[in-house]
């Protein structure tokens, strides 16, 4: 019988075990990645006689809307049998509106000739991460033939660029690398990132060596074309106050380089770095994390590009209610730092927190992994009071608050509680997290309202708002106002409006919803919808802020009326230095935004506008084309929905209403 395995069933081990006595031909994958396909239904087992003999584990790709088919392994005494056809058919029934499968496999294996027979197409060869450079095959078996994907996918490589470090390096590089670093030379990353290493590291790896030359030592990486001086004296000049160690210094120069050199990442343990991502990141736009965060982001969100946005909603990361109180040595590892005589007195404030009877504690966490923030809260009265909010120095700390921070006020909103509190010490980006969520600063508080009301422009304002006289309410005062009070919503018709399409591909992720295979949107509290984005358009000047309407093309079932956000800002500019200065906000590649850009006759420039939105909302129900034309005749007319076109909130008001109705 085959069955999904999730993490906390007893053939869960099995499957774990299976997979390491075929590792040499699978490849390695983190026990996280297995832990966190199995709990999105991801792992599919075969199971006679209470043993699991044979398995499946793929994931869905969010942007490209086709399964990847990571591990399909048989126990030799059942090979020939038929499961594997089995469990290969069982996804293609399982996932009826995905493009199809996608798999590499090494060409010299026996499983090789196997892939034909189980209905794939051979896609394309390229040299394999082995020593030995042994051929990889990429195989294709197309499930829906759609208008999006009725065509293989191209063949260019449009991988992540991957930078290593000098010990990441040399940890792959060993006779017998560890489990985890060892992941990074199978198969399965080989298709969806390229890794490679920079001047200063192939320098380092050879001693005094000439970097031209050492490109075959270094087992096949492509060494990155050297950097000007200009970006790495600017990055020591902005950090070397807080890391100026001398093996820090000489990881800086090797991310200055891979940033010039066109890598999205850059791969490293040092502590002391990662506790400062978020300013490189800022700094020169790239994302620097472990090996490990990396491939468990990467086996979830394959070509996805790096959207870190979702990093929350569709990676391995989860909010969840902790069963567990951290211990005094967890809780050390948090930020902000607590002196050690007072890590007691903190503990002792959590436990009191999740004694009462409302107490509990919230935590995102990655599957076998760190624990990244956490919240004590409780309710008191009409409102919840968060105790403790921590953030763990190595992760994303501002990503992670306003996650945490929403997921909070969701559940007051649905247990019908009017404010959240948050009276522990918060500083630096959590605490620009929880202002750009709407929490505002009273004494040594940070207070949000929780308000359900909707006002349309014949209500009067809420009181907040009544001093502001009729027709000049400036839409800064209505977005600020909707922060503060989410999920409250001020129609008053003084907000610029705009219906935006976009096509269905690109709104699967931006707008956080699958294709009708196994769910149609992100609603569960567990994948809390990012909270900020971008979008390219063909130039054009919009008000800001101002509310977008998104309206799906292309989708099918899944199209129409999807969505409400606030635009809060745009940029136009050269759309490769746009790309690279929002990439961590956003889902196009370099080439998707480059082909959104106005060239200019005679000088040749290009130019494209960036649209910097946040707080989507996605709609329970899509509204269709035929309802939509009913809801604001403007709609009717030819062409509507092939580019930007202005609304009025009388409008949005409308499908905000008929999206959001519900049947008592």
């Amino acid at each position: 019988m085959i069955r999904a395995i999730k993490p906390d069933t007893r053939h869960y081990d099995q499957v774990v075990e299976l997979g390491d006595a075929n590792s040499k031909t699978l490849g390695f994958l983190p026990y996280a990645a297995i832990r966190d396909a199995a709990s999105k239904g991801g792992v599919l087992g075969y199971v006679r006689n209470g043993a699991v003999e044979a398995y499946a584990l793929f994931a869905r790709r969010v942007r490209s809307g086709h399964v990847s088919l990571t591990h399909l392994c048989v126990g030799a005494e059942n090979r020939g049998s038929g499961i594997a056809r089995a469990l290969v058919d069982t996804i293609v029934e399982r996932n009826p509106n995905s493009a199809g499968i996608r798999l590499s496999c090494r060409k010299d294996y026996d499983a090789h000739n196997m892939w034909p027979k189980l209905g794939f197409e051979k896609w394309g060869e390229k040299p394999g991460r082995s020593k030995a450079g042994h051929l990889l095959v990429v195989w294709w078996r197309p499930i829906a033939a759609r208008s999006l994907f009725d065509v293989q996918p191209e063949v260019e490589d449009d991988r992540l660029v991957v930078a290593l470090d000098r010990e990441t390096l040399a940890e792959i590089s060993g006779e017998e690398p560890a489990r985890e670093s060892a992941a990074l030379m199978a198969d399965w990353v080989d298709e969806f990132a390229e890794l490679v290493v920079t001047e200063d590291v192939a320098s380092v790896w050879e001693g005094d060596g000439r970097s031209e030359h050492v490109a075959v030592d270094l087992l096949g990486y492509r060494v990155l074309e050297s950097a000007s001086q200009e970006q790495t004296e600017r990055v020591h000049a902005l950090l070397s106050d807080t890391l100026d160690s001398q093996s820090t210094s000489r990881l800086l120069t090797s991310i200055s380089q891979a940033s010039e050199g066109g890598a999205s990442h850059f791969l490293t343990r040092d502590a002391e770095v990662l506790g400062h991502s978020d300013t490189i990141e800022g700094l020169i736009g790239l994302t620097v994390l472990t090996p490990e965060d990396f491939l468990l982001r990467l086996h979830t969100q394959g070509d996805e590009r790096d959207f870190q946005t979702r990093a929350i909603a569709a990676s391995g990361l989860s909010i969840s209610s902790s069963p567990t109180i951290p211990t005094q040595e967890d809780l050390a590892s948090l930020s902000p730092p607590v002196p050690d005589g007072r890590i007691a007195e903190l503990g002792r404030r959590l436990v009191g927190t999740v004694a009462r009877d409302s107490g509990r504690v919230d935590e995102i966490v990655a599957d076998d992994g760190p624990r990244l923030a956490l919240a004590a809260s409780y309710r008191q009265d009409q409102g919840v009071v968060v105790a403790v909010l921590r953030t763990n120095p190595i992760g994303d700390a501002y990503s992670c608050t306003r996650q945490l921070s929403h997921h909070l006020r969701v559940r007051a909103a649905s247990q019908d509680v009017a404010q959240v509190r948050v009276e522990d010490a918060v500083e630096g980006a959590a605490a620009r997290a929880l202002a750009d969520e709407g929490f505002r600063k009273h004494a040594d508080t940070w207070i949000a309202e929780v308000r359900t009301d909707i006002y349309g422009p014949e209500d009067p304002l809420p009181a907040e708002l009544a001093d502001a006289r009729p027709g000049e309410l400036a839409p800064e005062r209505v977005s600020d106002y909707e922060k503060y009070m989410w999920p409250s919503k001020v129609f008053a018709g003084t907000v610029p409006c705009y219906v935006v399409p976009i096509r269905a591909e690109y709104a699967r992720v931006l707008l956080g919803y699958e294709e009708l295979q196994g769910r149609l949107f992100e609603e569960h509290e567990s994948a809390a919808m990012a909270r900020e984005n971008v979008y390219y358009r063909y130039p054009r000047r919009l008000e800001t802020p101002s509310r977008l309407l998104w309206w799906v093309s292309g989708g099918g079932l899944t199209g129409g009326m999807r969505a409400l956000s606030w635009l809060d800002a745009m940029d136009s500019g050269d759309p490769r230095q746009l790309h690279l200065k929002y990439r961590h906000r956003g889902v196009l590649s370099e080439q998707d935004v480059v082909g959104r850009a106005r060239v200019y006759r005679g000088s040749g420039a290009q130019k494209v506008t960036a649209l910097l939105f946040s707080r989507t909302e996605v709609f329970p129900e899509p509204v269709p084309l035929a309802r939509a034309r009913e809801l604001d005749a403007r709609m009717q007319k030819a062409g509507f929905f092939q580019t930007v076109q202005e609304t009025d909130e009388a409008s949005v008001l409308a499908f905000y209403r008929e999206a959001t109705k519900r049947d008592d």
